[in-house]
């Protein structure tokens, strides 16, 4: 649950990171990172990097972004489909991806389901974060 609690006040406030690292004399921020899969060794792609970062899910036209088709017709499909074992869309997914930092800390699962206390939309999840997964999966299901 603190886990959780920290992402939020990490997406919460952008420029204002409570955990940064000085590295002579520059800031560095925790990537929070989205992995799926068994062993979950699928990268998925980074939930609070810039959009313009490749590698964001933010980015609209690379091969990480959510608000894109790319993800469609390729093997990411299986992390938004409607039923699956990996499916952040699928509430009762038996291993949805997960969000870690750069330090292999894990602060939950990026699924839909309200009533798994880990999920980022759960009771202590990111209700901001939960509402754009869910379009996405609407948008999948058309």
């Amino acid at each position: 649950m603190k886990r959780l609690a920290l992402l939020l006040a990490l997406l919460a406030a952008p420029l204002a990171w409570p955990h940064v690292s000085w590295a002579q004399g520059t800031t560095i921020r925790l990537a929070m990172q989205i992995w799926a899969g068994p062993l979950h060794r699928e990268y998925l792609g980074c939930l609070n990097c810039d959009a313009l970062d490749v590698s964001s899910v933010w980015d609209t036209y690379g091969a990480m972004g959510w608000e894109n088709d790319f993800a469609a017709n390729s093997h990411y499909a299986r992390y938004r489909a409607a039923h699956g074992r990996y499916s952040a869309c699928d509430a009762f997914a038996a291993d949805p991806p997960i969000l870690i930092d750069n330090s292999r800390r894990s602060y939950g699962v990026l699924n839909v389901s309200e009533t798994r206390t880990d999920s980022i939309c759960g009771r202590n999840g990111s209700p901001g974060i939960c509402q754009v997964l869910k379009s996405t999966c609407a948008r999948a299901d058309q």
